[in-house]
């Protein structure tokens, strides 16, 4: 008899199950593919680490930090970015133009090099200045980004600046996206401050030295997947086999349905998509099936290109570029790991990572890779100059992979745990409910193994 029983094997449900193990007991984790982590997967290439999803994580959230620290050998594999070279560029008439120094998401928090910006046009700039005197406000309900932004600056900031360094995390609408779910922070400096500059510069202010923004290791993001996995053998039992549903037995316990095989436990979590979770219970609760379904997905392509260092005369002179959608025709964003992650490229090459999200990466879903290759490389002639070179590329397609944290969310998350109550030693756990970074799949993660564990 297993005491838990985790659908998932992402970074979520490897979490789970690491931290539950810890406390002795029996786990049984059903992953549907053949490996684990989910989008947390490296490719090593002629020397170089290739990034198939996430290439970090952020430095401030902790959670995977303490992780690894209690994993022997996996903390010393830590490694920050590059960020004595950190500068990102935005696309702004065809051609790349410096974020000014300072910028805190849509936020200046100096005014010289933003006032400076050839970014930002006179009546943007003139916003700034507005925006420092800009009254408290408590909003009773929940708005867009995109409105939440233009309260404060104008079209341009949210054009040029918010939705661009959203697509990355989130591949969505800022014109959709919730201000309270995706930025709380910012919602609460218009709350205690009422200038959004004004609570950048005093949280600024306040903080002590600043480490670097990103952190990953050294062998790829792959070697966080890779540890954990190690650190579960002979405690966890993995069943590679598709989920097909759950139900609760009469004895209370949960059965797990996988192919020709079950699965039985006290206690469950769904460490999956909410709409794989909405599948597995659609049976038993229609409502928290529809209630789940109501979270929507946004899709994603990662292509990485190899070049040879001697075809490439760009200075590479920061983290990469931010296309904003009026400049963009599928590429989002580009990295450049060799100045973010130098020791991940072998000294002969440029390797440059694209981001395609949204409608364009489901236009392109059904695309040769040799079609997608040429989409970037198209992108990076048009705003690199890079012409010839391409030495290896990988491709990998991550259909409806990121939850929208659309107007409404919080209500909507509240409303599952209300239905959640129905269904006693079921949980539900990953990055559809509370933050989309991994630090916040782990940290969740974390907080559900606890809460089996204080209910045991």
């Amino acid at each position: 008899m297993n005491d838990v029983a985790i659908v998932g094997g992402g970074i979520s449900g490897l979490a789970a199950a690491y931290y539950l193990s810890r406390q002795g007991l029996s786990i049984v984790l059903v992953e549907g593919q053949r490996r684990l982590g989910g989008m947390i997967s490296t490719d090593e290439v002629n020397g170089c680490y290739l990034e198939a999803g996430p290439d970090s994580y952020v430095a401030n959230k902790p959670a995977v930090t303490e992780l690894a620290k209690s994993i022997p050998g996996l903390s010393e594999q830590i490694m920050g970015s590059n960020d004595a070279a950190r500068r990102i560029f935005v696309v702004k008439g065809g051609k790349l133009v410096p974020m000014p120094r300072g910028m805190v998401m849509m936020v200046p928090s100096e005014w010289v090099p933003a006032l400076r910006s050839p970014l930002f046009d006179p009546g943007t700039k003139l916003r700034f200045a507005r925006e420092f005197f800009h009254s408290r406000k408590h909003r009773r309900e929940d708005v867009a980004i995109g409105e939440f932004v233009k309260d404060h600056f104008d079209e341009a900031m949210l054009e040029y600046v918010t939705e661009p360094l959203l697509s990355g995390v989130y591949g969505g609408d800022a014109g959709q996206l919730s201000a309270r779910s995706v930025l709380p922070r910012f919602v609460g400096y218009e709350e205690r401050y009422g200038s959004l500059i004004r609570g950048v510069r005093e949280e600024r202010r306040q903080a002590g030295a600043a480490g670097p923004l990103f952190l990953s290791f050294q062998g790829g993001m792959q070697t966080l997947v890779d540890s954990v996995a190690r650190a579960l053998e002979g405690r966890v039992r993995i069943v590679h086999g598709h989920a097909r549903g759950v139900e609760r037995q009469s004895n209370g316990n949960w059965r797990v349905y996988t192919g020709d095989a079950e699965e039985e436990a006290p206690d469950l979590v769904l460490a999956c998509p909410a709409f794989r979770a909405a599948e597995l219970v659609a049976r038993m609760d229609a409502t928290l099936a529809d209630e789940l379904h109501s979270i929507p997905y946004s899709s994603a392509i990662t292509v990485m290109v190899g070049l040879r260092r001697s075809d490439v005369s760009h200075p590479l002179d920061g983290f990469g570029f931010l296309v904003p959608k009026r400049e963009r025709r599928q590429v989002a964003a580009c990295t450049w790991i060799n100045t973010k992650f130098p020791v991940r490229v072998a000294p002969d090459y440029v390797v440059v990572r694209a981001f395609i999200v949204g409608r364009d990466a489901d236009d392109l879903h059904l695309a040769s890779d040799a079609e997608v290759v040429d989409t970037v490389r198209a992108e990076l002639q048009r705003l690199m100059g890079i012409y010839s070179g391409v030495q290896f590329t990988t491709v990998h397609r991550w259909p409806n992979s990121m939850p929208q944290y659309t107007v409404g969310h919080a209500q909507r998350v509240r409303q599952i745990e209300e239905q959640m109550r129905n269904h006693p030693r079921l949980y539900l756990t990953g990055n559809a409910y509370d933050g989309v970074g991994i630090p916040d799949s782990v940290r969740l993660a974390k907080a559900t193994a606890q809460r089996i564990v204080r209910a045991r």
